[in-house]
């Protein structure tokens, strides 16, 4: 009873200093603003102070008490939101493996996420220039920030607008005081016929980014829009390995019933038919270089 009032009093204390922070940014900080600066000036800049730094903030707090708790069914945002739908699992030797599959299927690696990387993202989204490596921001399955993201442009100019992407998690053993062993088991319970013979599983997260502007309904930022149906985007992946030449089988797992649940973004509803698809990933065969006549002659 006490820990159910604890947390009434905690969303209470949450909301008010919200409402606090909104209306000090509307009625304080705008006037003073708006006094020295141009009246769109001073509106993005409360509009970006509320957006991605008072109300992240105020959702970190919000987090100290009211813990997330979901099913693995789909990664989160940094704060526990639910976010993409996991879809897709890999068996591969190894992160090279899988990075080197991907690419010769015409994915590309996405570059971490820096400053640098960032601006040149938001400037490839705003002028529709070439950059099939932009970033992604980080989301979570496991505890921990995915380990490597693949994308494919879906547009002539090679541009972050559109394109198709997946975030991928080595499946591994979580440390003994970790929170998310729930989160390990629950796929190594359904995965685990295809651990052994020096290989991983990854596990991964493919929506498509169909349109450069989105608003996160939670924090009004700005992000992509995404297509809803999640399950062409899985199936677009294993096609494309499929169409290389890299795959050996793919199994699909049951993981649960069909179900949706809403995203990161204003007014889209992911739907997911409760299966995950399992591929295993040939052993690349990489060409030997043939030996220069200069060099046989060294020898």
């Amino acid at each position: 009873m006490f820990g159910f009032i604890f947390r009434v009093l905690w969303r209470v204390i949450i909301l008010g200093i919200g409402v606090g922070l909104v209306w000090a940014s509307l009625f304080k900080i705008y006037p003073y603003a708006d006094s020295r600066l141009p009246a769109f000036i001073a509106l993005l800049l409360i509009y970006c102070f509320l957006a991605y730094i008072a109300i992240p903030a105020l959702i970190r707090l919000f987090r100290l008490v009211i813990k997330p708790n979901h099913i693995p069914l789909y990664v989160t945002s940094g704060d526990g939101w639910p976010a993409d739908p996991v879809n897709i699992a890999v068996v591969a030797r190894s992160k090279k493996h899988l990075i080197q599959s991907m690419e010769s299927a015409g994915w590309y690696t996405a570059d971490p996420i820096t400053l640098r990387n960032a601006i040149r993202e938001a400037y490839s989204i705003l002028f529709n220039q070439p950059y099939p490596n932009a970033p992604f921001s980080n989301l979570y399955l496991f505890g921990r920030s995915f380990d490597v993201g693949f994308q494919k442009p879906a547009n002539g100019h090679m541009s972050a607008r559109s394109r198709h992407h997946v975030r991928f998690w080595r499946l591994e053993v979580p440390e003994p005081d970790a929170n998310h062993a729930t989160h390990f088991d629950f796929w190594h319970k359904r995965l685990k016929h295809l651990l052994g013979l020096q290989k991983e599983i990854w596990i991964g997260a493919a929506i498509d980014d169909t349109g450069p502007i989105g608003i996160r309904w939670r924090y009004g930022q700005i992000t992509h829009k995404n297509d809803p149906d999640t399950d062409k985007e899985r199936d677009l992946i294993i096609s494309n390995l499929t169409s290389a030449g890299l795959v050996t089988s793919v199994k699909t797992v049951e993981s649960g019933e069909p179900f949706s649940f809403r995203g990161q973004t204003l007014g889209n509803t992911f739907l997911c038919d409760g299966t995950i698809k399992v591929v295993k990933l040939k052993a690349l065969v990489i060409p030997k270089l043939p030996i220069d006549v200069s060099e046989q002659e060294v020898l």
